[in-house]
């Protein structure tokens, strides 16, 4: 019971966390974490995208 009120009721992780998909991380900084990423600049905001999906960041 107590489980399908945290999960009914927006439990702690949103519904799509955890399935592996569209997966990049939030930050105040950004740098490079391999001589594979790439800085780039999209609609004013700084990301680093690489072919390791672990390095996908986001500056916000």
């Amino acid at each position: 019971p107590a489980q399908e009120f945290s999960r009914d009721f927006g439990g702690s992780l949103p519904p799509n966390a955890g399935d592996g998909k569209n997966e990049m991380k939030v930050r105040s900084s950004v740098r490079k974490m391999c001589d594979k990423c790439r800085v780039i600049r999209r609609r004013g905001v700084v990301r680093i995208i690489c072919d390791n999906p672990k390095h996908k960041q986001r500056q916000g």
